[in-house]
């Protein structure tokens, strides 16, 4: 083992301070110091030594085991140590060099994200349920495939995208759905049923793949047939009936 790899070891790993590193090389404390310097290895932190006498070996890496959980917080800590909020506070500045107030608004934003995802995942399957109860109410075949990032649906051979959306804005007078066609994504399929939900109805927009935007569409719900080029694809379930020929799919 290289010497400063000795050293950043005995330091960093083992929080030894300069003078039993010394011991250990049988050369002078002060000639420690200077090449420790020299290496860039800061003091041994003699907190984290002090705390492992206290609550035992591997004290420390506990301590981060447990308030690096997204769920866990300053009082679990103090429940498995036996010391108090206050005290776990002050520990967590200790080690990390940072207040946990820094870490405890990551992990309220992390809970927020995860909780908005659930719920997406959970809308997400409540449409794909509708579409399919739909889908098969109209006499249609429909087979459903899961895949790893999502599912894709196939009406009579049709490979069909579903995009979803219960959110309208005003543009000038005029209320519409904005419907997203992220870049790439599902450009290999055949149709788009846009679900448009609302409290009062949903309605549905059978989009051939030729005649939806690269990155989305607005449409407007309470248009006539005449008032949007979109209308005459609400509800246009017909688009499907011809099965498309293909050789099956896998």
């Amino acid at each position: 083992m290289e010497l400063a790899e000795f050293l950043k070891q005995k330091v960093e790993v083992e929080h030894l301070y300069d003078y039993e590193i010394a011991r250990i090389l049988e050369a002078d404390a002060a000639l420690v110091g200077r090449l420790r310097k020299a290496f860039g290895i800061k003091r041994a932190d003699g907190f984290q030594r002090r705390f492992e006498q206290t609550y035992g070996a591997g004290a420390v890496e506990k301590f981060k085991q447990i308030i690096e959980k997204p769920e866990n917080t300053l009082a679990d800590l103090g429940r498995y140590f036996g010391f108090s909020r206050e005290y776990a506070r002050q520990v967590y500045r200790n080690i990390y060099g940072y207040p946990y107030t820094e870490a405890f608004r990551k992990k309220i934003l992390a809970r927020k994200h995860k909780l908005h995802d659930e719920r997406m995942k959970r809308k997400r399957i409540a449409a794909l349920m509708s579409v399919r109860e739909k889908i098969e109410s109209l006499g249609l075949p429909a087979y459903l495939r899961t895949r790893r990032h999502g599912h894709e649906i196939f009406v009579n051979g049709h490979k069909v995208a579903l995009r979803c959306t219960s959110k309208t804005m005003m543009i000038g007078n005029n209320r519409y759905f904005r419907i997203s066609n992220r870049l790439c994504a599902n450009q290999d399929c055949d149709f788009f049923i846009c679900l448009c939900r609302s409290d009062t109805k949903n309605a549905h927009y059978i989009i051939p793949r030729h005649a939806m935007p690269k990155y989305g569409v607005y449409l407007p719900p309470d248009a006539g047939p005449h008032e949007s080029k979109y209308a005459a694809f609400k509800e246009a379930w017909h688009l499907l009936t011809d099965r498309k020929q293909t050789q099956g799919v896998s």
